[in-house]
């Protein structure tokens, strides 16, 4: 009997130190791509959730990485290379203007569609907005964010920009980010990463994954490996889009009751933008117009006097319609003839809504 525990024990030990080793050999192999590739030191201890453009924030969840640059090569959704040379500037920023500017400022939150990752510097939306329209713009913007995280960046941001008008960027993911457990039923909008909630009148940080939050936090801040291994196995879950909440969501509409409650927070998340803001007028537009999701957008930004225009990505949708090549290679985002066009729908809404510069 004590021989065949040994045995066993053995056995077990073998076992733990083959996985400790395999461990070990994927973390150098890791961190090895990511040095040469990205500049990230080997040993920066909270790298796994800085895998290029976005580095871990405690009160944001994540954030764009600050002075980060990188030259790559995109593909368009037909197909089609183009080159792409990417900053982010101060405080992760894609765009940051000159804070003592006389002529008007416009400062630009949203997220994935703002950050833009896929589009060099002089062709995103914003940049073309400076060009068409002769405003100094700041913009900001991450993959993923939620309502509630962009609220944070204009509470973090806005004294210093003191910006004289807004532009909200909306997309369909904020009411699925926006509700903890919306989020966890969710293979499309859900990057596993701990985020702040709005949840009974606080902010509260939780993991949208089964796995504990403590789990998941000591992943994206110890082990690039496993962050490697547990986003891969996330995206092979996420390729079943028949099993996710936003197919019950686009059936039921309002009458589903985790939709229902995420637009109620996502109301009163846009209610505090707007006492943030104060008299400073607010833009807003939604880069993917499908419902319920546009009617909701619709519907919040009349309870908080936020001019919303909904043909912003109408526009970018009708040019694919017709052929034209508007997205980027994973369908959804826009490339930079995406771009372009937004932009330019933007500006049509913009000259009849801005004011004049402020004497400073």
């Amino acid at each position: 009997m004590g021989k065949k525990f040994a045995m066993i024990a053995a056995s077990g030990a073998v076992i733990l130190v083959l996985i400790g080793v395999l461990l070990g050999l994927g973390e150098v192999i890791i961190r090895s791509v990511h040095l040469i590739r990205d500049g990230i030191p080997f040993f920066e201890s909270n790298a796994g959730g800085r895998i290029g453009p976005i580095t871990l924030d405690p009160e944001l969840g994540w954030k764009a990485t600050e002075h980060y640059q990188e030259a790559l090569v995109e593909k368009t959704k037909n197909g089609t290379l183009y080159q792409v040379r990417r900053s982010q500037t101060q405080y992760g920023f894609r765009s940051f203007g000159d804070v003592t500017a006389r002529r008007l400022k416009m400062l630009v939150i949203g997220d994935s569609f703002t950050h833009a990752t896929a589009v060099s510097d002089n062709r995103t939306y914003h940049a073309l907005l400076s060009k068409l329209l002769d405003v100094e713009v700041f913009a900001y913007g991450a993959g993923g964010y939620g309502t509630l995280q962009e609220f944070l960046v204009l509470d973090r941001y806005l004294d210093l920009v003191r910006p004289d008008v807004i532009l909200w960027q909306y997309c369909i993911n904020d009411f699925i980010n926006n509700d903890n457990e919306l989020e966890r039923l969710s293979r499309i909008n859900n990057n596993g990463w701990v985020r702040p909630y709005w949840r009974n009148g606080t902010v509260q940080r939780l993991s949208p994954k089964e796995s504990s939050l403590q789990l998941r936090d000591w992943i994206n801040r110890h082990s690039r490996f496993l962050y490697f291994v547990v986003t891969r196995l996330d995206r092979l879950q996420a390729a079943n889009t028949r099993d996710t909440v936003e197919v019950d969501i686009e059936a039921e509409g309002m009458r589903h009751a985790g939709f229902a409650r995420a637009v109620a927070v996502t109301d009163e998340l846009m209610r505090r933008v707007r006492a943030r803001a104060g008299t400073r007028p607010i833009m807003a537009f939604n880069c993917v117009e499908h419902e319920p999701y546009s009617q909701a957008f619709r519907d919040i930004s009349a309870h908080h006097a936020i001019a919303y225009w909904g043909d912003v990505a109408q526009v970018v949708q009708d040019a694919d319609a017709r052929g034209d090549d508007v997205f980027g290679a994973d369908g959804s985002h826009w490339n930079e003839r995406g771009h372009e066009l937004a932009a330019q729908a933007l500006a049509k809404h913009l000259r009849a809504e801005l004011p004049s510069p402020p004497p400073r």
